[in-house]
């Protein structure tokens, strides 16, 4: 626990620079077992207060008792108001003046329970240490306690997964309509696999993901980023067959026949599966996620009768370099949705609409779009520093944490 407090005496002591201003950007980094969490001052704060309760217990065993009920009260208290100020969108309303809850935000949070949760067993060992034996079932609540911190984080990895989700279900998936395989093949000729542009809707799944990986990669541990990605990876591969199934169940509005028709060419079919094979591969390339066995392309051949040669996989599958091509414009001159370089949409706003953690929405019509990470109003995409707004768990209005960016679809995360 020393080792935590650490970084709260090191930042004191360096708080200012040569000019004799503080550094306001600077973020404490502490270390617990080897493992580097950049957390937010509240965090170290609750460190200190607990460690204090612990240093009377030990030097006085008659309040071992009272350390107990006081440290549990501490946890308790700061992650009730940790979700109430993020996930229930408080901070905007607080003395904080937030103008929306984004995805660094989103990033500290977990950080701050993934550091609790590594120190709750050496918290719950040093109390045990003053305590007689028959009063250990105090520390009973220790463990619900973990539960508790355990419950919120899940809640707080999801709402990454909403991030996408908004997107590719309310910005992206519009997209598809319209869309001809055949005469892109035709179109949009290729000299090698790993140089195919994709239709709008699968460039801006890549580019969106790919936005999202940049601000997560620089704030969270390897291991949180790997999890975070393999949700959404595999909430993408779920994902990308059943829009386009239900695109060929939309009917257009001009003339009632269906948005969108699955290739009858082998070579439109070809073309479908080798843009969602380079969609896949772009995304598996990702530094630091975990490579995902997609199941997309195999759906996608199964419904349409049709099976890509295995050389033509096994090509498509080598690693392909990122260009400047992955986010140019790619059908009838629309370019795809992305996320600007500086922002993703934002997660909560302002406006308060009942919380509903699983659905998502989006919010605008600008060629600058948002992604609202909660059901409630049904706004189209408009662009914000942060993350998509979601309606919080206390009846607060907020839309989703999520990405904004610039384009026709919510984009963008605040880096």
């Amino acid at each position: 626990l020393a080792t935590v407090s650490a970084p709260v005496r090191n930042f004191q002591d360096d708080s200012s620079d040569d000019n004799g201003t503080g550094d306001k950007e600077k973020k404490p980094t502490a270390n617990v077992e080897g493992v580097h969490y950049k957390v937010v001052w509240s965090c170290l704060l609750l460190v200190e207060m607990i460690m204090t309760n612990l240093s009377a217990a030990a030097h006085f065993q008659s309040l071992a008792t009272n350390a107990v009920s006081k440290v549990v009260e501490l946890l308790r208290l700061w992650n009730a108001r940790t979700t109430n100020l993020v996930l229930g969108a408080g901070a905007i309303h607080s003395a904080a003046r937030l103008k929306s809850i984004n995805a660094k935000h989103l990033s500290y949070v977990t950080q701050c329970l993934g550091m609790m949760m590594a120190l709750l067993p050496h918290i719950r060992a040093a109390l045990m240490a003053q305590l007689p034996p028959k009063q250990h079932t105090l520390l009973a609540e220790l463990d619900k306690i973990k539960k508790e911190y355990q419950e919120h984080n899940e809640k707080v990895l999801n709402k990454f997964v909403s991030i996408i989700g908004g997107i590719v279900e309310h910005g992206l998936a519009p997209r598809i309509a319209g869309t001809d395989f055949a005469a892109r093949d035709r179109d949009h000729p290729y000299e090698n696999q790993d140089e195919i542009k994709c239709c709008v809707f699968l460039d801006g799944i890549s580019s969106s993901t790919k936005k999202l990986h940049q601000v997560l990669n620089a704030l969270l541990p390897p291991d949180h980023l790997q999890d975070v990605f393999s949700r959404i990876f595999a909430y993408l591969d779920e994902k990308i067959p059943e829009l386009f199934l239900a695109a060929t169940t939309t009917n257009a509005p001009n003339n009632g026949t269906p948005s969108f028709q699955f290739p009858s060419t082998d070579d439109g079919k070809r073309r479908l599966i080798l843009e969602v094979l380079h969609t896949t591969k772009t995304l598996n390339a990702l530094d630091g996620v975990l490579p995902w066995d997609f199941t997309a392309m195999t759906v996608l051949e199964r419904r349409m009768d049709y099976k890509l040669p295995e050389a033509s996989k096994d090509t498509t599958l080598d690693e392909p370099e990122m260009t400047p091509e992955d986010s140019a414009p790619v059908e009838n001159g629309e370019s795809s949705p992305i996320i600007e370089d500086d922002h993703l949409p934002s997660a909560i706003e302002k406006e308060e609409q009942p919380l509903e953690m699983n659905k998502t929405e989006t919010g605008g019509t600008n060629t600058e779009t948002e992604v609202s990470l909660i059901n409630g109003q049904d706004p189209s995409p408009t662009v914000d520093d942060s993350v998509p707004e979601q309606p919080h768990e206390n009846g607060t209005d907020c839309k989703e944490d999520g990405i904004e960016g610039q384009s026709d679809s919510p984009d963008n995360v605040e880096g």
